[in-house]
Order: structure tokens, then C-alpha cells, then sequence
């Protein structure tokens, strides 16, 4: 993003009150991802920010414990849930709920649709990928976080990493670099 030339910034700065608040207004019509940051910051604030986890995290769990007839199935509902999770991110700057929520999903995916991903087949291979791409990035998210954090994580990652290298997935997260064993 470009930032204001000086002289701009000062002559912003002198405007009136009355007339900032209006301009202010006028670009945040044109932003709703920057309405929806104040919205959470001014009126949300962290108090809101457990309740948008857990509302989430039921989401992913209602989705990964369904029924699905095939794996392209489950990939279309597992793809429709990661938007949000990232949009999440984006408003709230909640890297840990992030990476909670992509763990999950995980988690949930490998023990409830464990049946169709016993085998890697041409069905199977874009949700292992899939799924394979998600855990590289939650490891990557998790890397990037405070040192003493990672321990909160590392039974649950540890737990989860060999199930995916033991489903129809581990040939994409091998080809990924995705470790068995974490830390």
C-alpha cells in the first residue's frame, strides 16, 4: 500500500474534524473488510473473539462428521469451509485461532472420514493434496508463532501428523515435505 506524500498527510491532518469523520466514512463504504476489522475492534473486541472460535470450529466439525458418497464431495465442503477460516484471520489478526481451527479440521477429517482415505486413488488424491496443503500450512502458521505456544500444540500436531502420513494423503505430504513427527 502507498503511503501519503508529506505534504498530503499534513494538509489531511489541518482538514476540520467534521470533515475528516466524513471522508473517513466515505472510504470505509468501499471497505467492508476494513468495516468489518472496526467493527470487531471497536465494538466486538477479544471478549467476541472465543465466541467466533467456537462458532467456527462447530462449523468444522459439522462439516467433517457428515456423510459424503466420495472424496470429491468432501473436498468441495472442506474447500467451502477455508474461507472463512482465513477471513477470520484477516479480521480478528487471531493467528492461533487460525491454526486451532486448521488442526481441527485435520483432525476431524482423518478420524471421521478415515474410510475414504484408506486408499490413494484418483478420487482420493486432490482431497489428500488438499489436505497435505493445509497441514504444510497450519506448520507454517505454528512456526511463526511465540516458541512457548508451541507446546500447547505439539501432543495434538504430533498426534495428527501420522494419521495423515498413514491416509491417502501421505504421498502428497511427503511430496510437500510435511514432517511425520513434529519438534
Amino acid at each position: 500500500m502507498p503511503t501519503l506524500e508529506k505534504d498530503l498527510r499534513q494538509a489531511i491532518l489541518a482538514l476540520p474534524a467534521t470533515r475528516k469523520d466524513k471522508l473517513l466514512l466515505q472510504l470505509l463504504n468501499a471497505q467492508p473488510v476494513l468495516q468489518d476489522q472496526l467493527r470487531f475492534e471497536l465494538l466486538e473486541g477479544p471478549e467476541e473473539l472465543e465466541l467466533r472460535r467456537e462458532t467456527l470450529a462447530a462449523q468444522v466439525q459439522t462439516a467433517t462428521q457428515g456423510f459424503y458418497y466420495n472424496a470429491n464431495e468432501l473436498l468441495i465442503c472442506l474447500r467451502a469451509l477455508c474461507p472463512p477460516l482465513s477471513y477470520h484471520a484477516k479480521i480478528t489478526n487471531d493467528v492461533y485461532g487460525e491454526i486451532s481451527l486448521l488442526l481441527l479440521l485435520l483432525q476431524e477429517v482423518l478420524v471421521h472420514q478415515k474410510e475414504m482415505l484408506q486408499t490413494l486413488t484418483g478420487g482420493t488424491e486432490a482431497l489428500g493434496l488438499f489436505l497435505a496443503k493445509r497441514a504444510e500450512e497450519m506448520l507454517q502458521k505454528l512456526r511463526k508463532l511465540h516458541e512457548d505456544l508451541h507446546v500447547e500444540f505439539s501432543d495434538v500436531v504430533n498426534e495428527m501428523l501420522p494419521r495423515l502420513h498413514a491416509s491417502a494423503a501421505g504421498y502428497a505430504a511427503r511430496k510437500l515435505g510435511v514432517p511425520v513427527q513434529w519438534e
